[in-house]
């Protein structure tokens, strides 16, 4: 029987459970058990804000861990490549016969399941044998999950690269009177012509105009808006591929920006680098990080322009891997201790009533020693 380092922490976590099985289908847990990346499984970038249960009614594969850790992939035929039969025994069948197949796959009356399919799970499962009671376990391997193997940390920044790449080709083919629809459709375009499988979540290149109405306020973006000198864009772009997502945002200005606005860009990079500067492994509280971004902001003087203050709960960053927002967020109430391999994004935005929106994002990883930004676009680049 397979037995990775990976699949021994799963099984020391379901052992833990007391359940006699866990079954998912498409979703984190299921990569992350299965040990398969090429597998396509619909993300939602929401899935921490709004309850959903999954791409499919019906799931096209599932797997199974049983008490002695065996491991049982249940797919349909055409997506059965996906899957190492030296990793896991694969069982090929059509999806109305997978209620028979699971009578001979599931060994136990407790089962813990996740959230993608679970309506079809709970249903099936009192089908299968009406004395299985059902468990939900979604986030069984969230702790393991958030320390990322050296091959998880080279697909990911692969991934911040590429973006890094889309970002630059599209801001070098900005041109007077091109749209936000126009921008974004570019980085559609850019992912679609080098093979990336997804986005992570739909992109933004948030067009605000200085002195108009559109500037007043952070939203609502207008995708029709046309670009024209005094215009800010603020970036928020993510892909996925091979099972792994990047999330990045940056910055920049269409014509000379005014000396506040460009300052306080400055201002927001400078606290980022910061932040990262000051991260100590096995000691940094990642609830304490936006703490040093606001202690740069204020010493700069432009404290009062963050979106967000201190100890404010806001979209100031989260943990990233297969999904693109993973637990936890970046709010002052996290006790979790940065440690080596972990991945997060910190987001950090400034607004400029009448003037615009600014942010910057980038992916990092913690290291032995310190941290490590993934997202390497120019951060000198502001005016266009």
């Amino acid at each position: 029987m397979y037995i990775s380092e990976r699949r021994k922490k799963c099984y020391a976590e379901f052992l833990k459970t007391g359940l006699d099985g866990i079954l998912f289908a498409g979703g984190a847990s299921f990569q992350y058990l299965s040990e398969c990346t090429s597998y396509f499984w619909q993300r939602y970038c929401f899935n921490l804000d709004v309850p959903v249960a999954g791409s499919h009614i019906i799931p096209e594969c599932m797997i199974y861990m049983n008490r002695e850790g065996k491991t049982t992939i249940l797919t349909i035929p055409s997506v059965k490549d996906h899957f190492d039969t030296t990793k896991n025994e694969v069982v090929v069948s059509y999806m109305d016969q997978f209620e028979d197949e699971l009578r001979h796959i599931i060994d136990g009356k407790k089962i813990g399941i996740g959230r993608d399919c679970d309506d079809w799970f709970i249903r099936t499962l009192k089908e299968v044998d009406p004395e299985i009671i059902t468990t939900n376990v979604e986030t069984l391997f969230d702790d393991i999950r958030r320390i990322k193997d050296e091959k998880e940390i080279e697909q990911m920044r692969y991934l911040a690269k590429f973006t890094d790449d889309a970002v630059m080709y599209v801001v070098n083919h900005m041109r007077e009177g091109m749209t936000m629809f126009d921008a974004e459709r570019g980085i559609i375009d850019y992912g679609l012509t080098h093979g990336i499988q997804d986005l992570s979540f739909p992109p933004t290149c948030g067009f605000k105009t200085r002195n108009t109405d559109n500037a007043k306020a952070i939203e609502p973006f207008e995708p029709e808006r046309k670009l024209v000198p005094g215009t800010m864009v603020a970036f928020d772009i993510g892909y996925m591929d091979q099972g792994y997502c990047s999330d990045w945002g940056r910055t920049v200005y269409y014509g000379k920006a005014p000396e506040l606005v460009k300052k306080g860009y400055e201002a927001l990079q400078a606290a980022e680098c910061y932040m990262i500067s000051q991260i100590k492994p096995g000691v940094t509280r990642f609830g304490d990080l936006y703490s040093y971004i606001c202690d740069k902001a204020e010493e700069l003087g432009y404290y009062e322009y963050l979106r967000f203050k201190r100890e404010e709960l806001g979209g100031n960053g989260h943990h990233i891997g297969s999904e693109v927002h993973e637990v936890p967020f970046l709010t002052y109430e996290s006790d979790l201790i940065l440690q080596p391999g972990m991945i997060f994004c910190s987001e950090p935005k400034m607004f400029f009533p009448n003037e615009g929106y600014m942010r910057v994002e980038d992916m990092i990883l913690v290291t032995e020693d310190g941290a490590e930004s993934l997202t390497n676009f120019p951060r000198d680049l502001f005016e266009i």
